[in-house]
């Protein structure tokens, strides 16, 4: 990301919080767009004390953005049991496209050229077919559906 990229990105997240959804956990549409991208490039190799060492990449279909994921490069509690390593978006306008496939696809690839070795976690509320689907495209097994946050049950998938 750079300075050229703050329109489109604000207009992917306005478009992804007017569906009802958050872009990311590091976007606040008031903090500064050089500020920002500060933020997202120093987390993405030294987590905050109340964060994990990720990286957040996004998605560009011929210079268009269509989403965006973050990929946590170490596990807390939360992650270990509900967030999962990968977390994956699209924009609404973009769906149902293969965008999703493919994001959580080049995602795993990223980890493992990071050197993550192993199953990954993957996880997505329960009710949310569309991405338990996209999971399962990318080899994802469903170990178990748990209690998640705000009474929505999250699967738990283990791709290898």
């Amino acid at each position: 990301m750079g300075p050229d990229d703050e329109h489109a990105l604000r207009a992917a997240a306005d478009a992804t919080a007017a569906a009802g959804e958050r872009w990311s956990y590091r976007w606040r549409p008031d903090l500064p767009w050089a500020d920002y991208v500060e933020l997202v490039r120093r987390r993405e190799t030294h987590a905050e004390p109340d964060d994990v060492a990720h990286a957040e990449l996004i998605a560009d279909v011929g210079g268009t953005i269509v989403g965006r994921s973050t990929i946590r490069l170490e596990l807390d509690d939360f992650f270990r049991t509900l967030g999962g390593q990968i977390g994956y978006l699209v924009v609404p306008e973009h769906r149902g496209r293969g965008h999703a496939t493919e994001i959580l696809r080049q995602s795993l690839v990223f980890l493992r050229d990071e050197g993550v070795d192993g199953s990954v976690l993957v996880t997505c509320d329960d009710d949310n077919l569309a991405s338990a689907a996209v999971i399962e495209k990318n080899g994802g097994v469903l170990e178990s559906v748990v209690p998640g946050v705000a009474d929505v049950p999250k699967r738990r998938y283990w791709i290898g």
